[in-house]
C-alpha cells in the first residue's frame, strides 16, 4: 500500500465515504438521484458512469486491444516528404498525375513557401522526368484541392493499427491515482443486468478493501493494461507497480439495482459480501417532491402518492413479493403532472404486463373498474384502455382502488357551474 502523502485524502474522510455500494429497491424507487445527491459537486472528471447489459463483458468494462483507424497527417509535410509521396503517387496512377498530387497534399504546400515550391518543382523535373508545364499544373491542382476541401469532399488517407482502449474502470482508476487528494465514482446503473463474474474477472478480488478502503490484496494485470496504466501512470507507479493492480482509497465504486430484475443475472454471495447494501424505500410522503405529483384523467385529478400507496398494496397481495411495487420515481413527470395517454401507455401498461396479465379472470386481478353508481366493479384489460369511454374506465379504475379524488379548486367549480349554465341556456334556447 502506498503510505499517504501530504495532499491525500485523510483517512477519516476515506472512512465516513462508501467504497462499494449498490443501491437497491423497486422500480422508480429514487436509487439513481439519491446517487445524483451524494456526488454533491464532485466535478464531472472525478465521475465515470455505464451501464451493465447482457453483452457486457470484461473487454467493454476494462478495455483491450483494437483496430484503431488514423488519418495520416498531410497537412504538415515537409519537401523532402512530398517529393516521396509523389514517388508512391506515381507507381498508383498515370494520368493527371501533377494535378492530383497538387490537390490531394494542398495543405502542406502551402506550408512549404514559394522557395520550397520551386525547389519541389525541380525535383519533379529532374527526379520524376515531369515536363516543364509542372508548375502551372501544380497551381491548378492546388485551386481543386483547396475547392474539393472547402466543400468537405477532400478525405485524408487511413491507417489502421491496434492499440490498447481503455474503457471505463481503467479511466475511473488512472484517474483516481492521478488525484489521490480528491474523490473519485464509478458509477455501475443496472448491475444486476450484466454478468459480474465475467465482467469484472479477476477484478472481483479488488474489491477486498482494509478499513481505509485500499485494496486487501493485489492482482497481476494483464500485459497489454499493465502497459497501458505504466506509460500514463509510469513504470515505478503504486497504481502498476510490479505490474500489480491495487484499489486506492479514494476511487468508490456505486451501483445501482432494480429488484424487480433479480433474475436476469444472480450475483453470488461471494460478490455480494465485498460490498454495502443500502435499500432505497418507497416514500408515501406527501412532504417530499413526489408529493406534489398529480395524475389527470379526464376532469379528474388524483396524487400520485395516494394512487401509489393503494396501487402497491395490491401489487403485495398479488405477487407476495416487493420487487414489483412502483418507486416514486416510476415516470417522469413534466410540469409535476402526467395526462391520461402517458399514464395509461407507462403505467398501466407496466401493471398489467408484470402483475395482472397471467390474473386475467382471476380474483387476483385488480384491472377493474368501479361503475359510476359505484354498485359493481368490472374487469378489463389493457386492450380495453383504447376503446371509446377509456376515461370512464379509468376513473373507475382509481374507484377500485380506493384512490379518490383531490378536491377540485375554486375555479375548477366555477368553470364547472359556467359551463352547467352554458348548457342549460343551450337546451331552453332549442326547446
Amino acid at each position: 500500500m502506498r503510505p499517504l502523502q501530504k495532499g491525500d485524502i485523510s483517512k477519516e474522510s476515506n472512512q465516513s465515504q462508501p467504497h462499494q455500494t449498490i443501491y437497491f429497491g423497486a422500480p422508480g424507487s429514487g436509487k439513481s438521484y439519491k446517487v445524483k445527491g451524494m456526488l454533491g459537486k464532485t466535478p464531472e472528471e472525478n465521475i465515470f458512469r455505464t451501464t451493465f447489459h447482457p453483452d457486457s463483458d470484461y473487454a467493454s468494462f476494462v478495455g483491450c486491444y483494437k483496430p484503431i483507424v488514423r488519418a495520416k497527417d498531410d497537412t504538415n509535410l515537409s519537401k523532402e516528404e512530398l517529393l516521396q509521396c509523389f514517388m508512391t503517387l506515381r507507381s498508383e496512377t498515370k494520368t493527371y498525375l501533377v494535378h492530383k498530387f497538387a490537390a490531394r497534399y494542398h495543405a502542406s504546400f502551402e506550408n512549404i513557401g514559394i522557395s520550397g515550391k520551386s525547389w519541389l518543382r525541380k525535383e519533379l523535373q529532374n527526379r520524376a522526368g515531369v515536363n516543364s508545364d509542372s508548375f502551372a499544373e501544380m497551381y491548378v491542382g492546388l485551386a481543386v484541392g483547396d475547392y474539393l476541401a472547402e466543400q468537405g469532399l477532400l478525405h485524408s488517407d487511413e491507417t489502421i493499427t491496434y492499440d490498447f482502449s481503455p474503457q471505463v474502470f481503467t479511466n475511473a482508476y488512472v484517474r483516481a491515482w492521478e488525484v489521490p487528494s480528491e474523490h473519485v465514482y464509478l458509477i455501475i446503473e443496472e448491475i444486476n443486468r450484466g454478468n459480474c463474474a465475467q465482467i469484472f474477472g479477476d477484478l472481483f478480488q479488488l474489491l477486498d478493501r482494509d478499513r481505509f478502503g485500499v485494496s486487501e490484496y493485489k492482482i497481476k494485470a494483464d500485459e497489454d493494461l499493465a502497459r497501458y496504466l505504466q506509460s500514463k501512470l509510469g513504470m515505478t507507479h503504486e497504481g502498476i507497480k510490479g505490474g500489480n493492480l491495487c484499489l486506492p482509497s479514494n476511487l468508490h465504486i456505486i451501483a445501482t439495482m432494480n429488484t424487480s430484475d433479480q433474475s436476469l443475472f444472480p450475483m453470488d454471495s461471494a460478490f455480494k459480501r465485498r460490498w454495502e447494501w443500502e435499500y432505497v424505500p418507497i416514500n408515501y410522503n406527501p412532504k417530499i417532491d413526489s408529493g406534489k405529483f398529480t395524475i389527470t384523467i379526464g376532469h379528474s385529478e388524483y396524487r400520485w402518492i395516494d394512487f401509489l400507496e393503494k396501487v402497491n398494496e395490491r401489487i403485495l397481495k398479488v405477487t407476495d413479493s416487493e420487487d414489483k411495487q412502483m418507486g416514486n420515481f416510476f415516470i417522469k413527470f413534466i410540469k409535476d403532472s402526467v395526462g391520461e395517454d402517458e399514464f395509461k401507455s407507462k403505467v398501466m401498461f407496466y401493471l398489467w404486463h408484470e402483475v395482472c396479465k397471467d390474473e386475467f379472470h382471476t380474483k387476483n386481478n385488480f384491472f377493474r373498474s368501479t361503475t359510476k353508481e359505484g354498485q359493481e366493479e368490472l374487469e378489463f384489460s389493457f386492450n380495453d384502455l383504447y376503446k371509446d369511454g377509456s376515461t370512464d374506465l379509468l376513473n373507475g379504475f382509481m374507484g377500485s382502488l380506493g384512490v379518490t379524488p383531490m378536491p377540485q379548486t375554486s375555479t375548477s367549480t366555477a368553470e364547472a357551474s359556467t359551463s352547467a349554465a352554458a348548457e342549460t341556456t343551450s337546451t331552453e334556447t332549442t326547446a
